[in-house]
């Protein structure tokens, strides 16, 4: 005869009754304690951020900043230089609060409720409290800090993709969650248009999307999909379709209302690769104006005597026809046929000159934080200068601690290493899960991802948190394609163009701890769950078939 004992959870799970009832208090206590924990992670969240806000407020701001807050309140008129989304969205808070420190509320209230999203899905995936305290610690991290206090476009497309991507994982984990996809999807648009280069950081976003909402029609249809690689190239297709869409809508919508002028600012690329890949002989003896090729001339000369060969709009070009900050550069035409006609026709030239800048990039560093003292930019603005003591507290912190003892958490290179790793680490236990011996039918799973719903998110669950790498792959990935998409682009060493692949591969790394202190196997599901491991063990017929896979 069995002992009572090992009958007991059965009991507790499958009779109703007293059983039901003393089943549901524990579970009941355990979800308010899980709650509680919730909101003390929201607290801490918010106290960090509360006072990060006191101290920088109302965001520092560089000449691009500037010039986007002078679009913003009207003074200078709209042009394509600067997102004017980002412009359109700052005016618009400004109207509604009157502060010019709107914006920067916005980006640091975005970035909070992501880290505290981390935090959330790492404690009801069952790893240790401590871990999830990781979650709000992203905020802390001196490479985030570092590019917080400022209003970069950069700073705000990171903080939206990160914010879409726990939305959209919120959609995998929670039951009829779909509704968020709205928002996420808005971020993403928002990310796109404020920085169009964000494009190669939003396509693993959206195959992780599609992956998501392929794991949906799945379980909806009760049986797997014959093809799912390829529904899940069809779904991507349609986000990005929707994205991009998206970004067409909105810029043409902002250009209807507020009319926004055409600067051309893409020939700031084509600027630099006909003035330092092109033969001063080759140059002048082109078709292009006289007036143009002697200018590139005498321009380049400038900037190798600066030891520099890039960004020569600003290093030594004399910037545009009127000399103004952001004014279009003469000959645009002509520029652009040079481009055609002697840049792109030469690859190897071309390629030799751009694996110089972007080696520069990629191995360096520069900008890393941006101090009281360069605010006068601002100060002619009329933006007011925030606390003056934080640069005493925190830039001993950004600089002389991490910058000085750490130099390679500011490179792009190290960002690379630590994708690829966690890369490496998503595929062997994508191998290690399709090899295993223990499959889950398509009626089994369902049941185990309701037990296992119930028992880490205290109800019935959208997806069993067997595992984090799909989005440990999606933050990578995009990472990666972000980082190598500046290969054609890439105009300096500013550590605001790596911030998005140090913030992705951060909430990454966070999530990885994760599936390690929680003991996760090859699926990533703990094998001593308590009721989930009982109802996983009773609705898994051992010798089914599998229909789903954690990836």
């Amino acid at each position: 005869m069995s002992d009572p004992k090992q009958r007991a959870p059965r009991l507790l799970l499958t009779t109703g009754g007293i059983g039901a009832g003393l089943s549901r208090t524990p579970r009941r206590t355990a979800r308010a304690s899980a709650l509680m924990w919730d909101v003390l992670l929201a607290l801490l969240t918010l106290a960090w951020s509360l006072v990060f806000i006191r101290l920088y407020y109302p965001g520092r701001a560089n000449v691009d900043i500037v010039e986007q807050y002078l679009q913003a309140t009207g003074k200078h008129p709209f042009t394509d230089w600067h997102p004017p989304v980002m412009g359109v969205l700052w005016r618009g808070l400004i109207g509604i609060t009157g502060e010019a420190g709107s914006l920067f509320v916005l980006q640091v209230g975005m970035l909070a409720a992501a880290s505290w999203l981390v935090g959330v899905l790492v404690h009801r995936s069952g790893a240790p409290k401590w871990v999830s305290l990781l979650g709000p610690t992203i905020m802390f991290t001196p490479w985030v800090i570092s590019q917080m206090t400022t209003l970069w476009k950069d700073t705000q497309m990171a903080v939206a993709l990160l914010l879409a991507v726990l939305l959209i994982a919120i959609t995998r984990f929670v039951p009829k969650a779909w509704p968020v996809w709205l928002p996420a999807l808005v971020l993403l648009v928002y990310a796109v248009a404020v920085r169009k280069n964000a494009i190669f950081a939003v396509v693993p976003i959206a195959v992780y999307g599609a992956y998501c909402l392929g794991s949906l029609w799945r379980r909806r249809r009760g049986r797997a999909e014959k093809r799912p690689v390829l529904l899940t190239a069809v779904i991507s297709l349609v986000v990005l379709v929707l994205i991009g869409a998206g970004v067409k809508v909105t810029d043409a919508t902002i250009a209807s209302q507020v009319g926004v002028e055409k600067t051309g600012q893409i020939s700031q690329i084509f600027l630099d690769d006909v003035m330092f890949s092109v033969p001063d002989a080759e140059l002048k003896a082109s078709d292009a104006p006289t007036e143009l090729t002697d200018h590139i001339s005498t321009a380049r000369e400038k900037c190798w005597a600066k030891g520099e060969i890039w960004d020569s709009y600003w290093n030594c070009f004399g910037k545009g026809e009127s000399g103004e900050d952001f004014s279009p550069i003469a000959h645009q035409d002509a520029l652009r046929q040079l481009w055609l006609d002697h840049v792109i026709t030469h690859p190897l030239r071309y390629a030799e000159y751009r694996a110089a800048v972007f080696s520069y990039y990629f191995f360096s560093s520069g900008v890393e934080y941006w101090p009281d003292e360069w605010h006068y930019a601002a100060t002619r603005a009329g933006i007011e200068q925030g606390d003056p003591k934080a640069d005493f507290i925190v830039r001993p912190y950004v600089e002389d601690f991490a910058l000085g003892t750490f130099p390679m958490l500011f490179t792009p290179w190290f960002w690379t290493l630590v994708a690829v790793i966690l890369l490496g680490l998503a595929g062997r236990a994508r191998k290690r899960a399709h090899g295993g011996s223990a499959v889950i039918s398509a009626r089994g799973t369902a049941a185990a991802q309701s037990a296992l719903g119930r028992s880490v998110f205290g109800h019935g669950s959208a997806e069993a948190p067997r595992t984090f790498w799909p989005e440990i792959t999606a933050l990578a990935s995009s990472a990666l394609c972000y980082i190598f998409g500046y290969f054609p682009v890439v105009p300096a060493n500013h550590f605001r163009y790596t911030f998005w692949p140090a913030l992705a591969v951060s909430a990454a790394v966070v999530l990885a701890l994760a599936m390690w202190r929680r003991g996760a196997t090859g699926d990533g599901v703990r094998r001593s769950g308590g009721d989930a491991s009982n109802a996983l063990n009773r609705a898994t017929p051992r010798s089914a078939a599998s229909s789903e896979r954690g990836t």
